[in-house]
């Protein structure tokens, strides 16, 4: 389902989305900022873990959903049916799915899974947070739906990977992993990866 439209004049839409990215820029920022000082603390000394209380994983788990929120609202506005053609590739100028992964997802994750089993109830909520958002995505923002497919097919592998407890649940995650994955192949027969991530999964 497309979300409802309104009638904007190019001006305000131009106006719009320079505002996002500023803001969007801002975050990125903040977010790299801290995601390289705890790789960094982690690669100082790779058996220590780092010393996050549940206030300071809660305050970066809000700092990165803050910046998806920002791709969300940057790309809703640049790929808007009034865009022009160079608001509409101002996204794949930018790069702006691989940042979303990069930064407001991936690099993230890595801190929570290298701070586990301690980081294991934030590293799921950020998970389901992730997974959503990238769905809203999948939904709102079609014209990259082979990205959002294969990033929901990698949220699926991480979620199923931290799963010991509960073989049902793993099984349930590789489906859904298996699912993605396979549906983004359909579209991207070139893509040796997919097919990669499909016999890890298989």
């Amino acid at each position: 389902m497309q979300p409802e439209t309104r009638p904007i004049s190019q001006e305000q839409l131009i106006a719009d989305v320079k505002g996002i990215y500023a803001g969007l820029m801002m975050v990125e920022a903040k977010c790299i900022e801290v995601d390289n000082e705890q790789a960094t603390l982690a690669q100082a000394d790779p058996t220590s873990q780092p010393r996050l209380n549940n206030q300071q994983w809660q305050a970066l788990i809000s700092l990165h959903r803050t910046l998806m929120h920002e791709h969300h609202d940057f790309l809703l506005a640049s790929q808007h049916p009034s865009a022009s053609l160079a608001l509409k590739r101002l996204a794949t100028k930018h790069a702006m799915s691989a940042r979303l992964w990069r930064h407001a997802i991936h690099s993230f994750l890595e801190i929570l899974r290298h701070s586990l089993p301690a980081s294991l109830e934030h590293m799921l909520a950020f998970l389901y947070l992730a997974y959503s958002m990238t769905a809203l995505l999948y939904e709102t923002v079609p014209v990259f739906h082979d990205i959002w497919m294969e990033y929901l097919g990698d949220l699926g592998r991480y979620r199923m990977a931290i799963e010991d407890d509960d073989t049902r649940d793993k099984e349930v995650w590789a489906a859904v992993a298996r699912h993605w994955y396979s549906k983004c192949s359909r579209g991207a027969v070139t893509t040796g990866r997919l097919y990669h991530h499909l016999a890890i999964l298989a």
